[in-house]
């Protein structure tokens, strides 16, 4: 019988961006079947559970609740005592927003911006205040684009390449020197809306490893997606074999060098 072994932890350093394997990820409780098969990979799970001034469809995704800024520190919408004391518990050091989330846009997205190599996509004149002193003070440049649900649209390959549906984020990704793949918009579930987008339905579970939480054949551009992730020299997870559904993307949160018993 195979031993298991000690897994010591730490903080993801780069958001959407772990360098060894995911211990543990933040996610909504949308897709049981997303969570059931993190726990089979040996990955523990904190959930996102519904934020009251949301929307009812998108009120557990964590994309639109909380905003990882490396390492330990994490901007989390107020008022969420479940997912601050969750985070707290884990040894993060958590920050609240000034203002509250709301039902309509743009007070739904005050958190939902693109943070990639020491870059900030989004609108910055809708970001809560947090996010704007944040970038001040570290010096992160913000890159305007004007797709509001900025996280939601971007699928982080790594820290050279996206995917996105969204021709501005595309355009202003490419500036800055990152290689995009641009698909069609729509075929993703997000029940009670047209369409979900390509960055709620996935996330690094490595610095090797992309999940989806369904199967890319069911999107008129999967084929294209899995060569661009294979020439990124990242393997593919499916953690269904249904439709592809926006959750609210896979954040990871804390990572390891050794591996469990339990291998991807």
């Amino acid at each position: 019988m195979e031993k298991s072994m000690a897994v010591q932890e730490r903080f993801v350093e780069k958001p959407n961006l772990p360098s060894a394997s995911v211990t543990l990820v933040m996610v909504s409780d949308a897709e049981p079947k997303v969570i059931d098969n993190l726990q089979r990979l040996g990955i523990r799970t904190i959930v996102s559970k519904l934020n009251d001034n949301l929307p009812g469809p998108i009120a557990g995704h964590a994309d639109l609740q909380c905003l990882h800024l490396g390492k330990e520190n994490w901007l989390v919408a107020r008022p969420n005592p479940s997912l601050q004391e969750k985070l707290e518990q884990e040894g993060a050091t958590v920050c609240l927003t000034q203002n509250l989330l709301g039902n309509t846009y743009p007070k739904d997205v005050l958190l939902n911006v693109f943070f990639l190599k020491e870059l900030m996509f989004g609108k910055s004149e809708i970001w809560d205040p947090q996010v704007q002193e944040f970038c001040k003070n570290h010096k992160i440049k913000t890159i305007p684009v004007n797709q509001g649900y900025t996280n939601c649209s971007v699928a982080v390959v790594s820290e050279r390449a996206i995917i996105t549906a969204d021709a501005g984020i595309a355009q202003a990704a490419r500036k800055n020197g990152i290689q995009v793949l641009e698909i069609q918009s729509g075929n993703i579930r997000l029940d009670g809306y047209d369409y979900g987008f390509i960055g709620g339905c996935c996330g690094l579970l490595s610095n090797e490893i992309i999940a989806f939480t369904g199967n890319l054949n069911s999107h008129p551009n999967g084929f294209e997606i899995r060569e661009f992730i294979q020439q990124q020299q990242k393997q593919i997870v499916e953690l269904s074999k249904g439709e592809l559904v926006d959750i609210g993307g896979i954040l990871p949160v804390k990572e390891t060098d050794r591996l469990s018993t339990k291998d991807f």
